[in-house]
């Protein structure tokens, strides 16, 4: 349900600002921000930020940007919101252990904690708390590109112009973002515990997400190129589904050496694409 009305409210900003303007909007998209950051509605952080959301990719959208800059531009309430966990967890306003003590009794009252496994799920409900600045950023970033895909679909029905988003098959990270990788494992590397480490080890998460992705969007680039019949795509997608871990390590690894290797040579085809162009 919540990431159902997430998507509703990402969309309305999307479509209310492409419809009234970006200007008599801005303020209504900010709303349920203002209300969650103030207290006086207790609503989940992603459903505050939605509206705003849709309000960027209508901003980007305005301004002609590519489909990969609407998407990350629209994504950065959620950056923004988890260097704020960041940063009052690590001022003690909210102490991590009373974080990982709350989750854990809610795990035990739910009954999904063995009594001997206590030890070892405490340890994994630390770390999920530990990564949870990479979730929120990538919850809001999987919340941009969904809203944009019912905005759009909705737009047409509309009349109201919104660009077709970029297949699936023809995602590809910025070259330049292998370096954000690379400095997290190097400061995971050096550092011990604190705020900077913290921050590494999510970026790095975060990171290895959406190599992830981009291994996916190969898969899915030579699936369409070979013209795969649809039972053996549901086949591949179940396949994955089931092997969930070691997939994702292995797409992770795939979307790496595209970087390098520009299998689809979409690298070439962006090179020769004038700035603000699809």
């Amino acid at each position: 349900m919540l990431l159902i009305a997430s998507l509703v409210l990402g969309a309305v900003g999307l479509l209310a600002a492409r419809r009234f303007g970006l200007r008599p909007t801005l303020l209504p998209s900010l709303v349920p921000l203002a209300a969650l950051v103030t207290g006086l509605v207790t609503v989940p952080p992603t459903l505050g930020v939605a509206p705003l959301v849709g309000w960027i990719a209508a901003l980007q959208v305005e301004r002609r940007r590519p489909f990969g800059e609407v998407i990350a531009a629209a994504a950065l309430p959620g950056a923004l919101q988890g260097l704020f966990l960041l940063l009052i967890v690590h001022a003690d306003a909210v102490p991590r252990e009373e974080l990982v003590d709350a989750m854990l009794v809610q795990v035990e009252e739910a009954g999904l904690a063995a009594p001997q496994a206590e030890y070892s799920l405490r340890e994994i409900i630390g770390a999920v708390v530990r990564l949870q600045p990479g979730i929120e950023f990538i919850s809001v970033l999987l919340l941009a590109v969904l809203a944009y895909q019912v905005g759009q679909l909705v737009g047409a029905r509309l009349r109201l112009g919104l660009p077709a988003p970029l297949p699936v098959r023809q995602w590809r990270l910025w070259d330049q973002l292998i370096w954000v990788l690379i400095a997290a494992m190097a400061l995971i590397l050096v550092t011990g515990e604190g705020l900077v480490a913290d921050l590494a080890l999510n970026a790095a998460a975060v990171m290895l997400i959406l190599y992830a992705v981009q291994g996916f969007s190969v898969s899915r680039h030579y699936l369409w190129r070979l013209g795969a019949p649809r039972p053996l795509e549901l086949l591949y997608y179940t396949v994955l589904l089931f092997t969930s871990g070691v997939a994702a390590l292995v797409l992770a690894g795939v979307g790496l050496m595209d970087t390098w290797f520009d299998w689809r040579r979409l690298g070439q085809v962006a090179e020769r694409t004038p700035p603000g162009g699809q």
